[in-house]
């Protein structure tokens, strides 16, 4: 297994130079003075050692679309809009296109530094609803795709079973849809099964307008991570408001479902007591920046801003770049405030990005019920080192550099358990890989 001699390390404790990490069976064994390297530890001269960045919330197929949605007919282009595009690509795509898709979201993210993705899986059947002989094919493929990179994955099996509260299924929505609450835990006790330890299966009810409230009482008792889509559009709101009169957080509340093991997605547009309940659950937010601008979702408010626990993810991938979303964070917030430093711990020298780091890294770790301890001895070895030798990075702080200024194209080498992912960043099947989803894609759009 191997030790790695970068020039510095991020650790829970901060940065710390002239370190090394030493690796065994896939964890961290004990990180040293660089003084106690052997001759085989490997020197990555002019990088820095960080956690592995974790995606919390992925829908690896829409990366088949990205670029082709930028066009419109009508000045009145909005999410509902995109949505009805992403149907017709969701029901363009067979089992080994999806594969063959997810397998290249999955490769840019490794290049991008992501260890961990939590995939939001809500493809379950075909595309008029028929059952494949496996019930859980799709789900199947997309957990191959992140192992063949080499991804740690966290499949969020989603529950999905209306169209708007009380109303059935569209005939575009037939292939997300699950019959009984009953079939989609039975769902998640056969995933669970999976031999390979670095795939973990969570719960996903796909929001309140695709769930109803009975089906969200008989998930209560699940024990694993639970992720939802909540308040992500003002119409979401209003009928649920029409129809429960309540918000969707108060619906995931009262019906046991928001506690320290729930994280609402986008959350763009909280109702009234909605903070304050997502706090004192300790529930986390996940916010997918880039996503919510190409949308034209809106912004995360500044009251979660502060002392919410928050992580990031790339969403439809209209582009995959955790560093973009981390540090969005932070920026998009000072638009929203006109003032700088609206989440930078005061006093603090590296504080900003320190939190910001770890909101990409560690706190999505938490959230896709995974360990979160960083780099530190006991801890699994998913790591990254950030090539801080590019002009850009000259005279800047090396904490700074990664967070506020690093690119995809930084990312230069990536462990999985201990195991190497990508040298140089390149992957030794990404050729073949690109090849194949070049051809799904440009099948989709001929």
């Amino acid at each position: 297994m191997p030790t790695l001699a970068p020039d510095a390390v991020w650790t829970p404790q901060g940065l710390v130079t002239d370190a090394v990490v030493r690796v065994r069976d896939g964890l961290i064994d004990a990180i040293t003075p660089s003084q106690d390297a052997d001759e085989d530890a490997e020197r990555l001269a002019g990088k820095v050692l960080i956690p592995g960045l974790v995606n919390a919330h992925s829908h690896a197929f829409q990366r088949a679309f990205r670029g082709h949605v930028q066009w419109t007919n009508s000045s009145e282009d909005t999410f509902w809009t995109w949505r009805d595009a992403m149907y017709r690509a969701a029901n363009a795509l067979g089992p080994d296109e999806i594969e063959a898709i997810s397998r290249l979201a999955f490769l840019e993210m490794a290049q991008a530094g992501v260890t961990h993705v939590g995939e939001f899986h809500y493809l379950q059947h075909g595309p008029s609803g028929e059952r494949y002989d496996d019930p859980d094919e799709l789900a199947k493929r997309v957990i191959q795709a992140a192992l063949d990179v080499g991804l740690r994955i966290t499949l969020l099996r989603v529950a999905y079973a209306e169209s708007a509260p009380g109303k059935p299924l569209m005939d575009t929505q037939q292939r997300f849809g699950d019959r009984s609450p009953h079939d989609v835990l039975a769902a998640i006790a056969r995933l669970r099964t999976h031999p390979d330890p670095r795939v973990n299966v969570g719960l996903a009810p796909h929001s309140i307008r695709a769930v109803p409230p009975d089906w969200l009482a008989a998930f209560a008792d699940f024990d694993g991570p639970v992720h939802a889509h909540v308040s992500e559009q003002p119409a979401e709101n209003n009928a649920c408001l029409q129809a429960y009169g309540k918000t969707p957080l108060q619906m995931f509340d009262e019906a046991g479902l928001l506690h320290e093991r729930f994280t609402a997605v986008h959350l763009t547009y909280p109702m009234e007591g909605d903070a304050e309940r997502l706090r004192a659950r300790g529930a986390a937010v996940c916010v997918c920046p880039t996503t919510e601008l190409d949308l034209g979702d809106g912004f995360l408010p500044l009251s979660l801003r502060g002392d919410t626990r928050l992580c990031v993810g790339s969403d439809s991938h209209a582009q995959i770049d955790l560093f973009a979303e981390a540090r969005a964070l932070e920026l998009h917030g000072r638009a929203l405030a006109n003032r700088r430093h609206v989440m930078t711990p005061v006093g603090e020298r590296h504080g900003l990005a320190e939190r910001l780091l770890r909101h990409a890294s560690v706190d999505g770790s938490v959230s896709l019920g995974a360990p979160s301890g960083g780099i530190a001895p006991g801890q699994p070895a998913d790591l990254v080192a950030v090539d801080l030798t590019s002009v850009a990075a000259a005279g800047v702080p090396p904490l700074e550099a990664v967070v506020m200024g690093a690119r995809p194209e930084w990312v230069q080498d990536v462990w999985v358990d201990g195991s190497r992912v990508l040298r140089g960043g390149k992957h030794p099947q990404q050729a073949q890989w690109r090849s194949e989803a070049l051809q799904v894609i440009d099948a989709l759009y001929r």
